[in-house]
């Protein structure tokens, strides 16, 4: 593992890094599929759907002959009306979240989230799972956040990633991007951002390493540890 530059703020996807949410977007996006009469997926099949926002999603999981742009858009809108009732029901923090979110707080480690979830389902799960008293602070440690928008372009384009470095006040070099997806390691190298990928997420060590990250971590808790070697100043 290379040498990394200090890291003084952390982007953190959300899906997959996060959040172990696959089986709420699976049951929600088949049963959108089964009510338009399309056959659906296994649950393991969507992580290799997810990453490229709700469109991106319904792309892969509809027949490749029924993909037009009018039929991708009808499903968007089937999907988010069934997430919407089934987004909190099993999904959850990865085990050791909690631990490196108190370690990045108290090393004075500045903290963001970038999805290319949708807007609305971003702040809406990171107001749920990620409450102050959750790791005993006071507010919410993702006060810097940002989903797909309407006139945004998503991951991998650098674009928001870099906004948010902004309102970090950090400079980019000291941003670690970290990520689950090849999508995330190219928006991180777009940005000149510290690419860091979450093996524990859905795409797994192995395809991250063809990305070819700066580092890459198999637990949240292995993260922690990394940064808890430094001194808190």
């Amino acid at each position: 593992m290379k040498s990394l530059p200090k890291i003084k703020a952390i982007i953190f996807d959300l899906d997959g890094t996060l959040l172990d949410s696959i089986q709420d977007i699976a049951e929600s996006m088949n049963l959108a599929l089964e009510e338009a009469g399309y056959p659906t997926h296994p649950i393991e099949a969507y992580k290799d759907f997810v990453g490229n926002g709700f469109g991106g999603l319904v792309q892969k999981a509809l027949p490749a002959d029924k993909r037009t742009e009018k039929e991708v858009k009808r499903l968007v809108k089937k999907f988010a009306e069934k997430y919407e009732e089934h987004w909190f029901v099993e999904t959850k923090p990865f085990i050791g979240i909690l631990h490196l979110i108190k370690t990045c707080v108290t090393h004075k480690i500045k903290l963001a989230i970038l999805s290319n979830k949708a807007h609305y389902f971003t702040k809406k799960m990171i107001r749920h799972y990620f409450r102050g008293a959750m790791i005993n602070q006071g507010k919410n440690p993702f006060g810097i956040y940002s989903g797909a928008e309407e006139g945004k372009p998503l991951k991998p384009d650098p674009t928001t990633a870099l906004e948010l470095a902004e309102r970090l006040k950090t400079p980019v070099e000291n941003i670690a991007f970290v990520g689950d997806s090849p999508v995330d390691m190219e928006t991180a190298k777009n940005a000149g951002m510290i690419a860091i990928g979450a093996a524990w997420g859905f795409s797994g060590r192995e395809i991250l390493e063809k990305a070819n990250p700066d580092a890459i971590y198999d637990s949240p808790t292995e993260l922690a540890t990394y940064l808890n070697q430094f001194p808190i100043v």
